[in-house]
């Protein structure tokens, strides 16, 4: 084998000690997070750490470091508080696809204190089963702080079992973020209070191919947010009693882009145009479907 090359066990090939393949392949290091673990241990595959917390405390900013919540972890983790994300370029990442990490809700049982928060630049989030906590239900799921720039939300599920505020919100703004191939909320179960995505005061984000329902809002942009593109997104309405339930632009940003949208409410025609534009003047309207019908937005 070429010098600086080694197999450390089973799961992990290594070269000069930095993990190439483990689980999946990262130029940082791998930690993972497991229901049997100790915040004690390394954070290796056969020595996982408890929490999520702890495992962030081990990354390195910047070195595209990982966390792996394995699959065997349990339905609520074992950070019983905000899980905080504030180390630059760290993916947390579910095992397998939509990983369970939580199907009864996490995070602080505190009124209006998101479950994740998302403090520092790069950070991605993906293969997770996300929900919030079941006696803090005006709070929301994901929270992105005003200090964080670049960062993705990938193949996740938002629950809303606890009916919480929102799936991912922003503290003022956040720029050049990518949502992509999430669902929000459930068939049978009422959506977010306020909406699966509010992005106030954000510039240059991407939400794509993303699954809504929802009896509030689906997307919400509001302040002086722009240069936001929406597109090929899904929304299952639960109800036709309001304009925008779909999307709603009342930003003062404007040059947004939105094309290749398709709402539906029942097997029935609705009322109400599920596209509700309210910002300024600029914003740039492809081919939105309603049902069969291809419709442009309405104003209040």
């Amino acid at each position: 084998m070429e010098k600086g090359w080694e197999i450390s066990d089973a799961k992990s090939i290594k070269k000069y000690g930095r993990d190439l393949l483990s689980g999946a392949w990262t130029p940082g290091s791998i930690f993972y997070v497991d229901s049997g673990g100790l915040d004690t241990n390394n954070g290796s595959y056969d020595n996982p750490v408890k929490t999520i917390n702890y495992a962030m405390s081990l990354c390195t900013a910047s070195k595209g470091d990982v966390i792996q919540v394995m699959g065997n972890s349990p339905s609520s983790p074992n950070d019983t508080g905000t899980i905080t994300m504030d180390v630059a370029g760290v993916t947390l990442r579910g095992l397998y696809g939509r990983g369970l990490l939580s199907d009864s809700g996490f995070g602080s049982p505190t009124e209006n204190v998101p479950c994740i928060t998302m403090a520092s630049h790069y950070l991605t989030i993906e293969n997770l089963y996300l929900g919030d906590h079941s006696t803090g239900t005006t709070g929301g799921v994901v929270e992105i702080s005003n200090s964080s720039f670049g960062c993705t939300i990938r193949n996740c599920m938002f629950d809303t079992q606890y009916i919480p505020a929102y799936g991912i919100t922003t503290v003022n703004s956040q720029n050049y973020l990518l949502i992509e191939d999430c669902i929000f909320g459930r068939n049978d179960i009422a959506g977010f209070t306020t909406a699966g995505i509010q992005l106030p005061n954000s510039l240059g984000c991407i939400i794509r191919r993303n699954l809504f329902h929802t009896t509030s809002k689906g997307i919400l942009l509001s302040g002086s947010a722009s240069s936001v593109s929406i597109l090929d997104n899904d929304f299952v309405l639960h109800a036709d009693d309001a304009k925008g339930r779909a999307i709603t632009i009342n930003a003062l940003g404007g040059l947004f882009y939105v094309a290749g949208n398709r709402a539906n409410y029942g097997k029935t025609d609705m009322t109400n145009n599920p596209y509700l534009d309210d910002g300024v003047a600029g914003n740039t309207w492809g081919i939105n479907w309603v049902g069969k019908t291809a419709t442009l937005p309405t104003t209040t």
